[in-house]
């Protein structure tokens, strides 16, 4: 089978790989769409992580199997004994094993994967939506923890995929959004998506407003602008991961009762809740773009040099019967 692996940096190649062989409990999914995720950005960027290539990088996928049943993919395992998992905190378990990352990911055409990993899909959700499933379940996680309702004022750092469905996430409660990203074309689709206001930049962001901001960037530039846009006793989450370390203003943090969280992934519900959304709001998606598997490494290359023309790609794994 056809697979989009990982050598390292930019280094992708299209190559043949052997036939998946199922293993106690699981199935042979065929993929029909996987997405490019920020952190396979990472990789590609140099910054690979726990990542050691060669690899198949991936972990949002829509496949079926042999009955033409679709499912989307729940990319995350956790051991269900540790004291995260005990917690409930599945996504936090001390030995979590994550597709693309510890294991081979969703970019080839056949997977052998858990079928209690597999989610079945409704009918009337398309692939491309259901594509977003994951991603978006970041972003409830994140509205979640921070407990996001009708009447809240959220600032979102960033409008990259993640950034753009926690706009969504937060409008659909009822929320009001004020988006920061500095590239036009990405702010617009925020407003299309359900954003009250955009700005440019965190200059153009009136100081000390927000009930809660999500940093989708996770860089010292977009958590500081974060922390100055929230309210006092306000609430920042980082769910993006651009820059590992950087300092934080903690006597802002304490003068002003402020909370600061990091957000890492999701929980199972998070993930049925991200489905269910889809399903009943489904958000136009003229900024999501589909490319074969052969096209795969340009996409990656473009969506790392020219973000206004590709916010996010959908690799379709298989040639269309």
């Amino acid at each position: 089978m056809r697979a989009l692996v990982w050598h390292g940096g930019d280094d992708l190649r299209v190559q043949e790989l052997p036939e998946p062989l199922p293993g106690p409990g699981e199935v042979v999914l065929d993929v029909r769409l996987a997405g490019i995720c920020g952190s396979d950005l990472h990789a590609y960027r140099g910054h690979a992580g726990a990542r050691r290539p060669p690899l198949v990088l991936g972990h949002e996928a829509v496949g079926t199997l042999e009955a033409d049943d679709r499912f989307a993919v729940f990319p995350l395992a956790a051991c269900g004994a540790c004291p995260a998992c005990r917690r409930g905190e599945e996504n936090l378990c001390e030995r979590r094993v994550l597709l693309g990352l510890n294991r081979q990911g969703v970019f080839l055409e056949r997977l052998a994967v858990a079928e209690h990993e597999l989610v079945a899909l409704p009918e009337g959700l398309d692939d491309e939506a259901a594509c977003l499933i994951e991603p978006l379940a970041t972003a409830l996680a994140a509205v979640r923890l921070e407990d996001v309702r009708e009447g809240s004022v959220v600032l979102v750092a960033g409008c990259g995929p993640i950034g753009l469905l926690t706009t969504l996430a937060c409008a659909v409660r009822g929320a009001s959004v004020r988006a920061v990203d500095p590239v036009p074309e990405r702010r617009a689709w925020a407003e299309r998506l359900g954003a009250a206001s955009t700005a440019e930049d965190f200059a153009g962001v009136p100081p000390g407003q927000a009930d809660v901001a999500v940093d989708t960037v996770g860089a010292e530039p977009t958590w500081r602008g974060a922390i100055a846009g929230i309210r006092s006793g306000g609430s920042v989450a980082v769910v993006g991961l651009g820059q590992a370390e950087g300092s934080v203003p903690i006597g802002d943090l304490v003068r002003r009762g402020l909370r600061l969280r990091g957000v890492y992934a999701y929980r199972r519900d998070d993930f049925l809740s991200a489905l269910r959304l889809l399903d009943e709001h489904r958000p136009a998606l003229g900024w999501v773009t589909v490319v074969d598997l052969d096209d795969a490494p340009k996409s990656f290359q473009q969506l790392t040099t020219s973000p206004g023309q590709a916010i996010k790609v959908l690799i379709r794994t298989q040639v269309p019967r």
